[in-house]
């Protein structure tokens, strides 16, 4: 077996890892290439994380699978991680034409004054292309397909930058952004993983990133980080030492576990990455910010309570669950039934200071339907 990865090599390294031989290429090649593929880059950084956290102390053979990568190996009995197996898919970043997610371009059309999404899936970003002193790059939240993301998205990212970027700056030809498309898959932890490795590639460079985060991919995005967080020794190896002072982050109508603002901050601050600001939509109900002030607004008038008959043990519990869960369809369905949705809709007549109850059609359109995906909301 040949030895890839050194115990002490770096912080937090305590485990050696060894390659079998027929493999000691692949592993070779990959630390070459990687810099200009992020998906490579995120197959060294997972390496580099065996040396780490592994699992368990058994010697039970172990398969890791990748976007693009299966590594097969065991834990030898003194810690040791023995990888005798590394297989790379050739095919790996290819050009596909369906939703797959990953790195997209989407560039103006000047006939059609719109946006639209390649679809080409490439592996890194073309840092050259900047509007004024970076490259704008967007990750995803819901959207139907990747094209809708790309089009509706550079309406977030004008306001959110609207310091440093005007209409004019988006005219012309050849024009693009960055887009991380996410086809529903937003907990899915390879994407978050890939998206690591995709803001690494960027810091390795050295380059300008202005970020734009929206909705469920504000989830993915905090996962990132944490990962790059956690691991330092690794960040610092595979960026070449490089922080990521460099690139900034607005989160637009995040959704997700750990997107509130106060939680942004703090992971934002952990990385190294700037946060300009969070557009909290003070509509949606999947927001956790917008949850608790919804709560907070429902229990300010102790008359509703009665008016509407509610238990404090049973119906405020079903109330905050339902809000909790984002008002989705079984919950409103639960709520009827108990008669509470009836009540929560009278916050019109008992809170007249309530901006959610004067706005009831905004809350369910931008909690349940596609408001969401707009910056005003």
């Amino acid at each position: 077996m040949k030895l890839i990865i050194k115990r002490g090599e770096i912080p937090n390294i305590d485990r050696n890892v060894y390659v079998h031989p027929g493999h000691a290429g692949t592993w070779e090649q990959l630390k070459r290439e990687h810099p200009g593929n992020y998906y490579k880059t995120n197959l060294v950084r997972a390496l580099y994380s065996l040396a780490i956290t592994p699992g368990s102390r058994n010697i039970g053979a172990k398969t890791l699978n990748l976007d693009g990568a299966q590594f097969h190996y065991q834990i030898h009995t003194n810690g040791d991680v023995l990888v005798y197996g590394l297989i790379i898919d050739s095919s790996i970043s290819a050009s596909v034409t369906n939703q797959a997610s990953g790195l997209y371009r989407v560039n103006r059309d000047d006939v059609e004054n719109k946006w639209k999404t390649d679809t080409e899936r490439l592996k890194t970003m073309d840092y050259s292309h900047r509007w004024g002193s970076a490259h704008y790059a967007a990750v995803s939240g819901k959207f139907d397909n990747k094209e809708e993301a790309g089009e509706l998205l550079i309406n977030h990212i004008l306001p959110a930058y609207k310091a440093a970027l005007k209409p004019r700056d988006l005219e012309g030809s050849r024009k693009h952004y960055s887009l991380y498309w996410q086809n529903g898959q937003h907990q899915k932890p390879d994407n978050a993983q890939s998206l690591a490795a995709l803001i690494q590639q960027a810091q390795a460079n050295d380059a300008s990133i202005n970020w734009l985060v929206h909705g469920e991919g504000a989830g993915t995005f905090v996962q990132a980080l944490q990962s790059l967080a956690k691991q330092p020794g690794i960040s610092s190896l595979v960026a070449n030492g490089k922080t990521l002072s460099n690139q900034s982050v607005f989160f637009s109508n995040p959704r997700g576990k750990n997107t509130r603002k106060e939680d942004l901050e703090k992971f934002c601050e952990a990385a190294g990455m700037y946060l300009v600001d969070v557009n909290v939509n003070q509509y949606d109900l999947k927001n956790a910010d917008s949850r608790n002030s919804v709560l907070k607004a429902a229990r300010t008038p102790i008359i509703l309570a009665a008016a509407c008959g509610i238990d404090n043990a049973t119906g405020w519990a079903d109330l905050e669950l339902a809000v909790s869960n984002g008002m989705s369809a079984p919950s409103m369905i639960k709520l009827a039934a108990y008669g509470i949705g009836v009540c929560w809709l009278a916050i019109e007549v008992f809170s007249k200071n309530s901006g959610y109850a004067r706005n009831l059609k905004g809350v369910a359109s931008n909690t349940l339907g596609s408001g969401n995906k707009h910056w005003a909301a």
